[in-house]
């Protein structure tokens, strides 16, 4: 197996704690090199990482060594970053979601199909086996009824480009993308109509706090999500079928060393408890990430993905209702 060599472009905290620690730990793959602005954090992780220290995109673009180059950067900034990235012949990972605007991720998936480059859409959990499990409940029921799916956290200390209109802040982006892109996971071949969606943005507040949304399938499935930013920590997943339910708790982000644990119940309303699979999503999501280097197919499903993630996040956005 080839072992493809990476940079981050972007040392946030996300990429600092979660992302290197990762790659500089896989066999799969070689952190190449780090990339910022702020040459103090560049040459403290290069030093630490022993990897490259760029401190300049341009350096780092034009190192004939590089095979892939990970976007760990606000959102608002990835349009610009992977265009750089893809036309200057890497594959490109990228934070999710890819963009905020549709027309901008069509014209990244298109760039990258015409350079005959990879281009994927970090959703870490959705390579863990926890949501494997939740997508075992879906395919094995005789039909499902219908999904609720929450996802909420406390106002950060320190928000960042979260608070900032221009970089793509506020929950839409950073909270419903995961709400949205499970439930297009769940049922990849079925059309999906918003049926009602609220983006809510308080008064003197530059970007939107909280929103929810009613979808139906073209299976018949009907979904609520609900996403916010400052409230309590929610994180959760509750399945109705025809023969029972499930619920899982932390289904997108989870602390180290989660075990997941699956309420179930049966026909009549009895439960019980399954205890799950302890697993690093982030681990997982770049073996994905390598295999889908050689795979036509899995590059093809994941530019589909992208799409679909940003159709239907541009949907919930524009709706007008009826």
């Amino acid at each position: 197996m080839s072992i493809y060599t990476v940079a981050v472009w972007g040392l946030g905290n996300h990429a600092k704690k979660r992302i290197l620690p990762i790659l500089a730990a896989m066999d799969v793959v070689e952190l190449l090199g780090v990339c910022s602005r702020n040459k103090d954090t560049v040459a403290a992780l290069a030093e630490k990482l022993n990897c490259y220290g760029w401190y300049t995109p341009e350096e780092m673009l034009d190192c004939s060594e590089l095979d892939v180059v990970y976007i760990a950067s606000p959102i608002g900034l990835h349009f610009k970053m992977a265009v750089k990235a893809l036309n200057a012949g890497k594959h490109v990972w990228c934070e999710k979601p890819l963009t905020c605007d549709v027309r901008e991720t069509q014209t990244l998936v298109a760039l990258a199909k015409k350079n005959c480059k990879v281009l994927t859409e970090s959703f870490m959990y959705l390579h863990h086996p926890q949501f494997q499990r939740v997508k075992q409940f879906v395919d094995e029921s005789k039909g499902i009824n219908s999904i609720i799916c929450r996802f909420g956290i406390p106002d950060l200390a320190a928000p960042g480009f979260r608070d900032d209109p221009e970089m793509c802040g506020g929950a839409l982006w950073d909270v419903a993308s995961y709400t949205t892109s499970a439930l297009l996971a769940l049922f990849p071949d079925q059309q999906v109509e918003v049926l009602f969606a609220e983006v809510v943005q308080n008064d003197n507040a530059s970007v939107d706090s909280n929103g929810r949304a009613f979808l139906r399938f073209s299976g018949g499935v009907t979904a609520y999500l609900e996403w916010a930013i400052g409230v309590a920590y929610k994180n959760e997943i509750d399945l109705w079928s025809a023969e029972g339910t499930l619920f899982t708790d932390k289904i997108f982000s989870k602390p180290a060393g989660y075990q997941p644990s699956y309420s179930l119940r049966d026909l009549n309303g009895n439960m019980v408890t399954e205890e799950g699979e302890v697993c690093e999503q982030f681990t997982e999501m770049f073996h994905h990430f390598v295999d889908m280097m050689v795979d036509e197919e899995k590059v093809s499903l994941e530019r589909g993905a992208i799409l679909r993630r940003a159709k239907l996040l541009n949907d919930i956005l524009n709706f007008t209702g009826s």
